[in-house]
């Protein structure tokens, strides 16, 4: 059965058991990841993955269910499953499915560059990358990765109050990481690339970004207990601002698991930070004219000169606030419910560079890794205690190296104690993205 007859076949069926109102959300996804050890291709793995899920209303109570097969043995099963999910729903919660909005942004999110690229040509890429690394230093011991990754999709959704989306989008990545060897101690760093074009993977770059990364960080020592200014990079202000980025989400206050609940139009950074969400950033990776309800999205500021603006919303969690759905109703793959997430969530670029930030710190540590962010970080308390590996910032200027660290502190603290926004936005292979940012002090436990 194609995909047109089971849709209307599955509608009928629908409209016959009762539901009063439904949708469908489909994803048709490929993928190719490569992998190079010693010259050699470790994992060639090709993956073709169909979903398909409904939902549907009876009694005002919605119901999911999902399916990989089109055929009538799966309409009855789609059908009997969404009903009987709904029927022993117990909360009040108020689902919806959308009529549509007016418009919706034209966006391009597939390149057609990325189009029909052999996969001999990647693994040819993926080798000189590997073949690079050893080339520019004969202090590299062997990898902990090395590999190429294309990936397209196609994801829509059709409903039976006449809404009808598609996206299309696609992407190449690339990465090396080389571990060198030096004074009996290994060190890794990583070279990587998202590519708008084939030619945008350059072996002799990634090579040299990732050994830049382990080069740097020889020698590295502990440094004494205290509190310092500190700057925390780009990538490591990415891994932090993601690891608490469900404070934004309004299911997550609605369930009084965020301390910003309530907090909207208050002051709750410093005045120079500014965080955006943009569904409509050029080449993001959570670029979409559309949420995952069929909700038209928009670019907005969540936080402007420290004033929390909004939270998160999809349309169940603004129903209950009595406001609008902000267009982040998304579903983390096809078989599960619509959450809450941000699409392209960054900070706001300043103006400073990074070498003008150290300036202005003049003493003082830049972090660039936390571990243990799973375990170490409490996103409904804010608190967090990192192992963190960086540099010391002597008389303006980045230094040697430091690590066998732990950086504690508190995110909402953080937020407000932001006194410089530097210029150097970087997303490393994310959606979320953040500049190098100054903040007043953190407590590091060291020597």
């Amino acid at each position: 059965m194609n995909f047109g007859q089971f849709k209307e076949e599955l509608f009928k069926e629908a409209k016959k058991s009762g539901f009063e109102e439904y949708e469908i959300y489909y994803s048709d996804a490929e993928s190719l990841s490569i992998n190079i050890y010693e010259g050699e291709v470790e994992k060639y793995k090709l993956n073709n993955a169909f979903g398909l899920s409904f939902r549907g209303k009876v009694n005002g109570k919605m119901g999911y269910s999902y399916t990989e097969i089109l055929d009538k043995d799966a309409i009855k099963t789609l059908i009997e499953n969404a009903k009987n999910a709904a029927l022993v729903i117990e909360n009040e919660d108020v689902q919806f499915i959308y009529d549509g909005d007016k418009e919706y942004k034209e966006l391009n999110c597939y390149k057609k560059e990325l189009d029909n690229i052999k996969p001999d040509k990647l693994i040819s890429l993926a080798t000189e990358m590997e073949n690079e690394c050893k080339k520019q230093c004969d202090k590299v011991v062997n990898f902990n990765g090395c590999g190429i990754g294309y990936g397209k999709s196609i994801y829509g959704i059709i409903n039976s109050k006449g809404l009808n989306l598609k996206n299309e989008r696609n992407n190449l990545t690339a990465y090396v990481i080389p571990i060198i060897e030096e004074n009996n101690e290994k060190y890794d760093g990583m070279g990587y690339v998202i590519a708008k074009k084939l030619t945008d993977i350059n072996p002799k770059n990634l090579a040299n970004q990732g050994l830049k990364e382990a080069l740097d960080r020889v020698g590295g020592k502990s440094i004494p207990s205290g509190k310092y200014k500190v700057i925390i990079n780009n990538e490591a202000m990415v891994s932090l601002l993601g690891t608490f980025s469900s404070i934004f989400d309004a299911e997550q206050a609605q369930k009084g698991l965020s301390l910003l609940k309530g907090k909207e139009g208050e002051i709750i950074a410093s005045d120079i930070l500014t965080l955006i969400d943009d569904p409509h950033l050029e080449d993001g990776l959570g670029t979409t004219a559309f949420d995952d309800e069929g909700v038209a999205t928009y670019k907005k500021e969540i936080i402007t000169n420290g004033k929390l603006n909004t939270l998160l919303y999809n349309l169940k969690t603004a129903n209950k606030a009595g406001i609008k759905s902000t267009g982040n109703g998304f579903k983390s793959s096809y078989a599960s419910i619509v959450g809450v997430s941000a699409t392209n969530f960054y900070i706001n670029p300043g103006k400073k560079s990074f070498e003008e930030i150290c300036e202005e710190v003049k003493e003082g540590v830049v972090v660039t890794e936390f571990a243990g962010l799973h375990s170490g970080a409490n996103a409904v308390t804010g608190d967090f205690s990192l192992a963190t590996k960086g540099f010391k910032i002597e008389n303006g200027k980045k230094t040697t190296p430091i690590e066998q660290i732990t950086v504690a502190g508190n995110f909402f603290d953080l937020l407000k104690n932001i006194e410089e926004v530097g210029n150097d936005l970087k997303f490393p292979m994310s959606s979320i993205g953040c500049p190098s940012v100054i903040v007043k002090e953190l407590s590091i436990a060291g020597k």
